[in-house]
């Protein structure tokens, strides 16, 4: 693939990750009607009625506590969409790449730990069930974490590859 084919195509993705967050912000504002979550609270708080604020406050909480997945992946196209900006302009094999690999394989498995083990344990903690209420795994969370992993470790790789060929260059 020529470099040029090769720009062309990080741009194109580069403007589909935007488009990408941009969406998924709006969704989030959707899904979350925080406003309509907050309402009670705030009213709570404005007259001090506390025991209306413990029962105002979970499910705010626990509507935050779902899409924490979604923004730890949120993290990773962002990190995605900065690669893809960098690819466009000619850089290839720079340190800011291999991080960014890196980032994004690291939000895909945070992601994934996050919708199979933490939004469970702490949703059970909102729900006044103080323990664990168990893994959620489904095949989905399976292959984004394994798919992740693969990401982070190929950014891992590339910053060593790109270590070895500096040393390399110095020798010559």
């Amino acid at each position: 693939m020529s470099n040029i084919r090769l720009t062309d195509q990080a741009r194109t993705f580069e403007v589909i990750a935007w488009i990408a967050v941009v969406t998924l912000s709006v969704q989030f504002l959707v899904f979350l009607k925080l406003l309509t979550l907050i309402g009670p609270v705030a009213e709570a708080i404005s007259y001090g009625d506390w025991a209306g604020l413990r029962l105002a406050l979970p499910p705010v909480l626990s509507r935050l506590v779902d899409v924490l997945p979604a923004l730890i992946y949120l993290g990773g196209v962002l990190a995605a969409a900065r690669i893809f900006g960098r690819v466009a302009k000619g850089e290839l094999f720079s340190r800011a790449n291999s991080d960014g690999l890196a980032e994004v394989g690291s939000s895909l498995l945070w992601g994934a730990a996050a919708s199979a083990v933490i939004v469970p344990w702490i949703k059970s903690w909102l729900a006044g069930e103080y323990g664990f209420a168990g893994f959620h795994l489904e095949m989905e969370t399976w292959v984004i974490a394994v798919i992740g992993g693969a990401i982070l470790i190929l950014g891992k790789m590339m910053a060593q590859a790109r270590r070895l060929q500096s040393q390399l260059d110095e020798i010559i």
